[in-house]
């Protein structure tokens, strides 16, 4: 068959083509339209052009097979095909300014450059790997060695029998004339005439084996003997000696050659070519793409676990963790033990493998953008971008293994079922809307494929590390890669995409396993978007503020509002050094500390842990605290808890005290905005140190509506605070709000705890934070049940924060402590009991005994008819009736927040706006 059938074009499914050993002279032109075409084997024919193959357009192609052709020289081959050219009659001079492949020299080749030889070395890049596609260049000697062989044999041809040592030089080349026939099929005259030609130079071959022989141990010694699964097909059973004899008999080879086309030989040795940025067949970055230091840069994201849009990854960049200290890479490699965590490289100019994941990722976008006609419009960049970001993580997931889908189908399942738990934390776990879960563990494995999957990735690292005897790792090195390699390539390719894209490099906690993803930013309209990436799940990209995604991913710093005048949400130069900020409070687990944030006057809750002399599990709820107390803030929107502007957990290395080692220090800051008037508890300890027996009565109703509505906001989205006290009230008197009351705002979150978190295990479970079956809080303001949970786990819910509000009423009514005049131990037994605290005995006969009467007292606590001393009386009534409401013995019994809202805000409007300056002024 000469030519093939025009149909064969139209089978636009097409994934194998194969036409072997026939005579085909040419490639029909439509062949380039089977998109979906990824092998292609065109072996044993008599093509001479590649003209109507259009390589370029088939970005599936996969493999291509030309061996044993009459190509007389090579196209240009794309970077992602694999293409096998033995057989053919190209001449090197001519075509290795075409071929797409990367120019490599080892040691062979330096030192026969310094005795005049110059080999130009090739590679290629190969296919896809059983497990994942993988593309890689190559040192393709047998590829250079079979078109050595055509030159010398053509040489035999034109000076037959005239040049004996031409003769002797090309048979050494080629081992299959020693052994046998040539391996070549061809029904040509001129094949024939070379056959017989062969035969009459084996008795000149005998007199130079013995010399050659010798140079062969020479290079046995060298031999790495490292299996090639690309370019020509190797014999399996070859030896580690074979293989250097080819590469000795290649160096004779080229003097041969050389010499017949050269009268001079050139002493100097090859230089590897340098392209600029943006070339598609080489596209190594220039000196001029280094705007920062690798070391400088290493050590930024080694200390604050994150890299921005403008910090270009240079290559010798590295991550060595966050758990050590940082070092230059000899010393890592120097100090420490095979079996510690790896430190990832990146550098294409000592990673082949780096360097061809890079091609092909250009090459990819390439495509992408011709087909979409992204070069003529330019209105849709940031839609773009955003797409281009996709498919690099698609490409990342593919190189490092793939990705797991069954978190995405069992979510479709929940949704579909309308059993998907989303209080606001959405349930990932099989939980789901299932209340009657036992209790679960919390250390429970999420799947049996990660756990393989882990185990896998685990194992071919010590593998790399093993074998180089090194713990520093190549990233292009690895077949298998978890978040962290995923992440770090994936911000490496999006730095040299041209245009480069707007990429982050983040490392946080993915709900409570340490996670490193990316952060693509865009513009849409007027405003800037975070789109979180994450390459180990590349099908699922959404928002940052996505309600999903902001509780589950938590990076270990993070801005949630702008800091500057149209900034970009997440951004920020610099966080403010809270060394010499001034101290406002100290609590025996945290300080406050008031600082600066970009223009923003904040407030930062700062903690500190010293490694050294803490747990495991000490270490581990330690960052775990402040990742729930942030998760609960970022899901809260209620004017009257207080904002949250960001948080940042870092380490810092101090020398030990006998210099031998460096101790490590844990902190964490959680930023908030500054309420300048302090806590209620302050307040209440000034009206009673000048001598009052309690708040303004007016004052009191606008403190508990506001501490009400924070409730409301709270218990609507299912979680429980188990800490309301006049500690954690803060009210600022200056600051009014728009009915003329102060500002009241419910603060500090870090035992707050989702109601259903102990029949969970993903986000919801908030590891690290007791579950709301413990003993937690503080006891003077502790509902019946959570103490009673001290001596036998008991659950509880939501009703408890509504006894500690009623303990919060007695504060105001009162400017006492609640069981003020019992000591620790007759508390204890109160609590046990569930007794509630006692009213002063003027204040207990005041108490409504039905819910009407209260709902009326709210809507006539000031009626025209009422004087000052009438109305306030009927405040305290009212007041009085909450606060037993609030402590009834039965959880079923006390009113839900939502309740408590509806009935305090009825009272508060009917006090007239006069009532309200009073109480304002009253506080000053």
């Amino acid at each position: 068959m000469r030519s093939l059938p025009v149909e064969i074009t139209h089978l636009n499914s097409l994934l194998s083509l194969k036409v072997a050993n026939n005579k085909l002279i040419e490639v029909p032109p439509g062949l380039s339209s089977l998109q979906r075409l990824e092998n292609l084997d065109f072996s044993n024919n008599r093509l001479t052009s590649l003209e109507n193959l259009d390589l370029l357009s088939m970005y599936n192609l996969q493999r291509l097979n030309l061996q044993h052709n009459k190509l007389l020289r090579c196209c240009s081959i794309p970077s992602w095909v694999c293409c096998n050219l033995e057989g053919n009659c190209i001449d090197l001079s001519s075509s290795s300014s075409e071929m797409d492949v990367l120019e490599d020299y080892d040691q062979e080749t330096s030192e026969n450059s310094q005795n005049g030889a110059s080999i130009t070395s090739s590679g290629h890049l190969c296919g896809s790997s059983p497990i994942h596609r993988c593309f890689r260049p190559r040192k393709s000697k047998r590829w250079k060695r079979q078109h050595l062989q055509q030159r010398a044999r053509q040489e035999r041809l034109n000076n037959s029998r005239k040049c004996v040592v031409a003769c002797k030089h090309s048979v050494l080349v080629d081992e299959s004339l020693v052994e046998g026939p040539s391996n070549i099929v061809d029904d040509d005259a001129d094949d024939k005439e070379l056959l017989t030609e062969e035969a009459e130079c084996k008795d000149s071959v005998a007199n130079v084996v013995d010399e050659d022989s010798r140079k062969e141990e020479r290079y046995v010694e060298r031999c790495s003997c490292v299996p090639d699964s690309i370019g020509t097909s190797i014999d399996s059973h070859s030896s580690c000696k074979k293989c250097d004899a080819s590469v000795g008999s290649l160096s004779h080879a080229d003097d041969v050659v050389e010499e017949s086309s050269s009268p001079e030989v050139s002493n100097v040795p090859p230089k590897s070519k340098r392209h600029l940025d943006g070339v598609i067949d080489n596209p190594k970055p220039c000196k001029t793409r280094r705007p920062t230091d690798d070391s400088d840069l290493s050590c930024k994201y080694s200390m604050i676990s994150f890299c921005g849009i403008n910090d270009y990854l240079p290559d010798g960049f590295y991550d060595a963790g966050r758990d050590r200290p940082f070092m230059s890479l000899r010393n890592y490699e120097q100090n420490l033990h095979l079996d510690s965590r790896e430190v990832i490289l990146v550098d294409r100019q000592r990673d082949e493998m780096l360097d061809a994941i890079a091609l092909r990722a250009q090459a990819l976008i390439l495509h992408f953008k011709q087909i979409n006609g992204l070069f003529r419009d330019r209105e849709h960049v940031a839609i773009d971008n955003l797409q281009i970001a996709s498919l690099l993580a698609l490409l990342v997931s593919d190189h490092f293994g793939g990705s797991d889908r069954s978190t995405i189908v069992q979510r479709a399942r929940k949704t579909v079922s309308g059993s998907n738990y989303s209080k606001p934390f959405v349930c990932t776990c099989p939980t789901g809307n299932d209340d009657t879960t036992s209790i679960v563990t919390k250390d429970s494995p999420s799947g049996l494929g990660d756990i393989l999957f882990l185990d896998l990735c685990e194992k071919a690292l010590r593998s790399i590390k093993s074998r180089q005897n090194s713990i520093v790792v190549p990233i292009g090195s690895l077949q298998f890669g978890v978040c962290r390699h995923r992440a770090l390539l994936m911000k490496y390719l999006c730095d040299r995409i041209e245009p480069h894209i707007s990429c982050e490099l983040v490392r946080g906690y993915l709900d409570f396993s340490p996670h490193a993803w990316n952060v693509i930013v865009v513009k849409r309209g007027e405003s800037w978007v975070r789109m979180i990436v994450d390459a180990c799940r590349p099908l699922d990209i959404r928002e940052e503020i996505d309600p999903e995604y902001f509780c589950r991913y938590v990076p270990l710093s993070r801005i949630n509002v702008p800091v500057v005048p149209d900034g970009i949400p997440g951004q920020v130069s610099s966080y403010p050094s809270l060394s010499g900020s001034d101290e406002i409070d100290k609590a025996p687990s945290s300080t406050l500390v008031q600082c600066k944030f970009g223009s923003l006057e904040t407030v930062a809750k700062v903690r500190t842990l010293e490694v050294s002399r803490s747990s495991a599990d000490e270490i581990k709820n330690f960052e775990y605290k402040c990742i729930g107390e942030v998760r609960v803030l970022g899901v809260l929107n209620s004017s009257c808890i207080v904002k949250y502007y960001g948080h940042q957990i870092s380490s810092r290395w101090a020398p030990s005290s006998d210099g031998s080692s460096e101790c490590r220090t844990l902190q964490s800051a959680i930023f908030m905005e500054h309420i300048k008037g302090g806590s209620l508890k302050k307040y209440v300890d000034k009206l009673s140190n000048a001598g009052e027996k309690r708040l303004p009565v007016e004052l009191s109703v606008f403190i508990a509506r506001d501490v009400a509505s924070a409730l409301t906001e709270l218990h609507s989205r299912h979680i429980i605070h188990r800490d309301i006290k006049s500690e954690n009230i803060l009210i600022d008197v200056d600051k009014k709000r728009a009915d003329g009351t102060p500002t009241v705002k419910l603060c500090d979150f870090d035992m707050a705890i989702p109601l259903r978190s102990y029949l969970h295990t993903c986000c919801i479970a908030h590891a690290g934070i007791p579950p709301p079956d413990v003993c937690v809080g503080t006891p003077r303001w502790m509902a019946p049940e959570v103490f009673q949970a001290m001596n036998k786990r008991n659950i509880y819910g939501l009703g408890v924060d509504i006894w500690s509000f009623g303990c919060v009423l007695l504060e105001l009514l009162t400017l006492q402590l609640p069981y003020s005049e019992l000591s620790e131990l007759d508390i204890h037994n109160s609590l046990q009991v569930a007794n509630r605290p006692q009213l002063p005995e003027e204040l207990e006969v005041m108490a409504t005994s039905s819910k009407a009467e209260l709902e009326d007292l709210a809507k006539s606590c000031s009626g025209n008819d009422l004087d000052k001393q009438q109305s306030e009386s009927h405040i305290l009534r009212f007041l009085v009736s909450i606060y037993r409401w609030c402590t009834e013995k039965d959880p079923d019994d006390r009113p839900t927040a939502e309740n408590l809202y509806n009935i305090l805000l009825t009272c508060a409007n009917s006090l007239p706006i006069q009532s309200k300056e009073e109480g304002s002024k009253s506080i000053r």
